[in-house]
């Protein structure tokens, strides 16, 4: 008995062109980094994963504190230690929502520091490719421009800014939000 090929079988080549998957090409081996989705003012934002600890639900009780600056919130309590949570609107020149309080709380450690950061709405948490991260452009506002790292075109009509923790919590910390 010879081990002769089925006339019906076609080379991977063939198979693939039939299916139109021939130039098609996944880098399995492609850096990729976490990123936290999230949107403030309807507008599209991401922070690295790495820098997110952990994503608090909406009903976390944040009390106010007096005194404190008009960019924070106040403090909550989380399992024996005090977080302050600001809100990014005024230091990326966005309008201050009706109900700040409405929303998530990100807790991000940076620049030496952890704190809750309130978003509107968390879209995702996922993976991309090192490779869709661009540089922001020249034509981002100059509001932006110091705390985006990069931009992600998600499709056609969709870019998301991916912010740079350090930069937005020295800013903080320098009293600019």
């Amino acid at each position: 008995m010879s081990a002769e090929t089925p006339r019906d079988s076609h080379s991977l080549e063939e198979a693939l062109a039939a299916h139109g998957d021939a130039n098609t090409v996944v880098d399995v081996d492609e850096p990729t980094q976490q990123l936290v989705l999230f949107r403030l003012n309807d507008q599209r934002f991401a922070l690295p994963g790495s820098a997110v600890s952990e994503i608090l639900p909406s009903d976390q009780p944040v009390y106010y504190v007096p005194g404190l600056p008009v960019s924070t919130e106040g403090v909550l309590h989380l399992r024996g230690h005090i977080e302050s949570v600001i809100s990014l609107h005024q230091l990326l020149g966005l309008p201050t929502p009706e109900n700040p309080t409405h929303g998530m709380i990100l807790l991000v450690n940076a620049a030496g520091m952890s704190s809750g950061v309130r978003i509107e709405q968390l879209d995702d948490v996922c993976d991309v490719a090192q490779s869709m991260l661009q540089a922001p452009p020249e034509t981002l506002p100059s509001t932006l421009r110091p705390y985006v790292s990069a931009l992600w075109q998600i499709d056609d009509r969709q870019a998301l800014a991916l912010l740079e923790p350090e930069a937005l919590f020295n800013a903080y910390q320098q009293g600019l939000g």
